[in-house]
């Protein structure tokens, strides 16, 4: 499987990290897929296009044949209607959209590059939020669920709690998150210590 981050490093534009991912071999089964799509900033899809030009994507197959957006805020969502111009994928979003839908819910399994990946319904950033897992690699792609926490100084909803919790007891080994750094090592332990700090942290129903 091929991750390859999507961002426009730019001070006038707040654009989340976007992954296009692929599989190794181009086979026909694979499917090319993008998780989020950016601020609507017309340069974020500008950019992606320069660097979908660079990767080989199989012969006959569109750069981008799905999306998963993993919730509705600008920084995520924003730069759709552009990929959907573009390319009018399969789009799977908690709250429907594009020109073809997929049925987002908690559990449903759809195949990303070239590993099969179950989408769930994570809640507490926003209450349309969903992360996908790849259970073969332990990759998680997690949007805003998981971000860093490292005091109890904020406060979070209780149901939160139980979300981070979710993920804790999955074989997570790999994080892409909307922002930041992916992290490679000791993503299990990032997630527990993340839901540590949220547990005594003020909570709210």
């Amino acid at each position: 499987m091929r991750i390859i981050p999507l961002h426009r490093e730019s001070d006038s534009d707040y654009s989340c990290t976007c992954y296009w991912v692929l599989g190794d071999n181009n086979e026909p089964t694979d499917r090319n897929t993008l998780i989020d799509a950016g601020s609507s900033n017309l340069a974020n899809l500008a950019h992606f296009m320069h660097e979908m030009t660079i990767m080989s994507k199989g012969i006959g197959k569109m750069a981008v044949e799905q999306v998963v957006i993993t919730h509705e805020h600008f920084d995520h969502a924003g730069g759709f209607a552009g990929i959907d111009r573009q390319f009018a994928p399969l789009t799977y979003a908690w709250i429907p959209q594009g020109s073809r839908r997929g049925e987002a819910r908690d559990g449903a399994r759809i195949r990303v590059g070239d590993q099969e990946a179950v989408l769930l319904h994570t809640p507490g950033h926003s209450e349309d939020s969903m992360c996908v897992f790849l259970p073969e690699s332990g990759t998680l792609f997690s949007g805003d669920t998981v971000f860093r926490i490292t005091d109890n100084l904020g406060s979070y909803p209780r149901s939160y709690v139980s979300y981070l919790e979710r993920l804790a007891a999955l074989d997570i080994r790999a994080v892409y998150p909307g922002r930041g750094s992916p992290i490679l090592s000791g993503a299990l332990s990032f997630i527990r210590d993340c839901s540590d700090n949220v547990r005594r942290s003020p909570l709210s129903d």
